[in-house]
């Protein structure tokens, strides 16, 4: 994610919450939230990054969070 630009990244965050869904709350759809969850994070912060981008990845964030994240915090 955070290689990309703009559009690129939105898209990328639109993915990763399609992901997060098929996968689903068990062990694997965890993994991949824990995976990903930095690059989220780090593209959601990035005062640099589109808006587009950004709302993408608090989306997909908050998807997975949701979804997948085994901790309650």
């Amino acid at each position: 994610l955070p290689t990309g630009k703009g559009e690129e990244q939105a898209l990328a965050g639109t993915v990763l919450t399609l992901l997060c869904l098929q996968m689903g709350s068990g062990p694997e759809g965890e993994e991949v939230f824990r995976s990903l969850k930095p690059l989220l994070v780090s593209v959601l912060t990035d005062s640099t990054a589109s808006p587009s981008a950004r709302q993408s990845c608090a989306t997909a964030l908050g998807m997975c969070c949701y979804i997948a994240a085994a901790d309650l915090e």
